[in-house]
């Protein structure tokens, strides 16, 4: 079993690129504490346009744990909170469901993140979608359900890809066929849909 971590946070403007150099230790210190994989951005759409997202990976729970307690004691954390221009505003653990593509995810200079809930089991519809994305330019990617965070109700679900650019996001999902899709939005209730631009 293996987890995905998401943090949100805000950034002031003039603190950005401070900050990028912060979240890079931030994921070396993750990286050498248990993470299996650390994927930094910031989003390009939605309503938090310009807050900065990192997705950790982890193999099971005590990787989670023993990457925060050594992100706690880490100068750069106390550093960068303590600026008054970094704020976390979100963080969710989820439990990984399928994971698509073998390889190419460190090309990938974009991730799109869909947010769906529904009553039912979605793996293999979601395994067929993400799929069609993987033949069509997508590098890789994961379906997770939340277990923690304020969106652990038992039904919300995140689905991420990995793209080498939006020309590729665009030709994916254009390749999704009607039967596919429409079979997907009656079992899924999207929320939304975002991009992230990865650092």
């Amino acid at each position: 079993m293996s987890y995905t971590m998401i943090t949100r946070a805000r950034v002031a403007s003039d603190y950005r690129d401070t900050a990028i150099g912060a979240m890079e230790q931030f994921k070396e210190v993750q990286l050498a504490n248990g993470a299996t994989g650390v994927r930094q951005g910031m989003l390009m759409t939605g309503s938090n346009v310009n807050s900065f997202v990192a997705i950790q990976f982890f193999g099971d729970m005590s990787g989670v744990e023993s990457a925060y307690e050594a992100l706690r004691k880490a100068p750069i954390t106390k550093q960068t909170m303590g600026s008054g221009k970094f704020e976390i505003y979100g963080r969710g653990i989820l439990k990984d469901l399928v994971h698509f593509g073998t390889h190419g995810s460190a090309e990938a200079k974009y991730i799109v993140l869909t947010n769906g809930k529904s009553e039912n089991a979605i793996e293999d519809e979601v395994t067929e979608l993400g799929n069609i994305f993987i033949q069509n330019g997508g590098l890789g990617g994961r379906l997770g359900k939340f277990v923690m965070g304020d969106q652990a109700d038992g039904k919300t679900y995140l689905f991420g890809m990995g793209y080498p650019s939006l020309s590729t996001v665009q030709s994916a999902y254009d390749a999704i066929p009607e039967d596919v899709s429409t079979k997907t939005y009656k079992l899924v209730s999207v929320q939304r849909r975002q991009i992230i631009r990865l650092f």
